[in-house]
């Protein structure tokens, strides 16, 4: 299961992890909900990678977190690489190449898998 955590323990996370996804999340959001299968299938698949840790937090407890990392569509899958906002070239709906450090909205699991596979190497 995601572990769920406060802005102060995504700090430390983002220090200790080489990469750390985590998605802002609020209780009222429904495809917040459907988000966390998509991550907890992710979580499993690459359980025995110790790079990669997937979290996630409230966003409606911890406003504050969503105001500092400019949070402002749920769900949201910021990603922190070696410490520091992940730069990840991704493609957006019309086909161009862009860098981001998030994923915004419900997306299909290959999107968050491509993003770890692109940053990892793997």
């Amino acid at each position: 299961m995601v572990d769920d955590l406060s802005p102060e323990e995504v700090e430390i996370a983002v220090k200790e992890t080489r990469l750390l996804l985590v998605e802002a999340w609020s209780p009222s959001c429904g495809p917040c909900k459907d988000l966390g299968p998509i991550l907890e299938d992710l979580e499993d698949t690459y359980a025995k990678n110790s790079d990669l840790r997937i979290v996630k937090i409230n966003t409606h407890d911890h406003i504050g977190f969503a105001s500092k990392n400019n949070i402002f569509a749920l769900p949201c899958v910021l990603g922190f690489f070696e410490g520091k906002p992940a730069r990840y070239v991704c493609q957006d709906s019309g086909g161009d190449a862009r860098v981001v450090d998030r994923l915004i909205g419900l997306r299909p699991m290959d999107h968050y898998d491509d993003m770890i596979c692109s940053l990892l190497d793997i």
